[in-house]
C-alpha cells in the first residue's frame, strides 16, 4: 500500500497501519459506510466515536492513509477535539461529515479537512470523496 501523494510517512501493513479510519458515533451510519468503502476494497478499521479515534491515534494503535469522520450525532465532536484529531492525523487527509445543525459550529475547520460534506448525503458521495483523495489499492 502506498502513501498518499505528498505524504511523507511511509505506511506499512499491520494491524491499524494503512488502513482507512472511519469515526461515526451513529452505528447505522458506521454500519453502512464500513460496508461501502470494503466494497470500494479499501481496508478499513471503524471506531464509534472521536473520543476512541483520539485515543487509538494517540496512543499508535492506529497510522491511517485517511480518515473518515462524521460528527453528526458525536456528543463529544467539538472543533477543538477535530483540530486535536487533525494534529494526531498528521499528512493523513480527513474527510469531515457534519449535519445540517453543526455547519456553522464545525465551518473554522473547513479550510484545514481534505473534503468537507454536509448532509443530506449520499454515501456514495462519501465513497468518491475517498476514491479521490485515496484511490484505493
Amino acid at each position: 500500500m502506498q502513501p498518499i501523494a505528498g505524504g511523507r510517512r511511509p505506511v506499512t501493513e499491520g494491524e491499524g497501519r494503512g488502513k482507512v479510519l472511519l469515526v461515526a458515533a451513529d452505528w447505522r451510519t458506521r454500519a453502512l459506510l464500513l460496508a461501502e468503502l470494503k466494497e470500494a476494497g479499501y481496508d478499513v478499521m471503524a471506531l464509534p466515536g472521536i473520543r476512541w479515534a483520539l485515543a487509538a491515534l494517540a496512543g499508535g494503535r492506529v497510522v491511517p492513509v485517511l480518515a473518515v469522520l462524521d460528527v453528526t450525532g458525536d456528543a463529544d465532536a467539538s472543533p477543538a477535539r477535530v483540530r486535536q484529531l487533525l494534529r494526531l492525523l498528521g499528512d493523513a487527509p480527513l474527510v469531515l461529515l457534519v449535519g445540517t445543525y453543526d455547519v456553522q459550529v464545525f465551518a473554522p475547520l473547513r479550510g484545514r479537512v481534505a473534503a468537507w460534506l454536509s448532509r443530506p448525503l449520499r454515501l456514495a458521495r462519501v465513497v468518491e470523496a475517498v476514491r479521490w483523495l485515496y484511490p484505493p489499492p
